[in-house]
């Protein structure tokens, strides 16, 4: 959630000329896993419905972060989970239906910082 904060500073930023839009995937935390750092509770979700509460959760939990943003989620085929290599967290810019920039996979290359600098190269 810690990067969250960072990501509703970009959007803020950018909101004049970009859409930004989050998906939910997968939970990164299950109860399964034995962490106990964010998980809400949560395990591995087996329906749609279990998916669709935890991005509902992710919301509430985000506040300003992602007040206005779309939460999208993923089938329980995972279909962008596989296509776009996001679990846990990823950040892509996709212009006319093209990814344009895709940055390291979370937690350790995820970089608000890096679409920073990428979107205003792009202005």
């Amino acid at each position: 959630m810690n990067q969250l904060k960072n990501f509703g500073r970009l959007r803020q930023k950018f909101s004049a000329g970009v859409d930004f839009v989050t998906v939910y995937i997968s939970e990164a935390h299950p109860t399964e896993q034995g962490l106990s750092w964010e998980n809400y509770g949560l395990r591995q979700h087996q329906a749609l419905e279990e998916k669709i509460e935890a991005a509902n959760i992710l919301k509430r939990e985000a506040k300003e972060a992602l007040e206005g943003c779309p939460i999208l989620v993923d089938g329980m085929e995972h279909e962008a989970e596989k296509k776009y290599q996001g679990l846990p967290e990823r950040l892509y810019v996709i212009m006319d239906n093209k990814i344009v920039y895709a940055g390291g996979m979370g937690p350790f290359g995820y970089s608000v910082d890096q679409v920073d600098i990428f979107l205003s190269k792009m202005q």
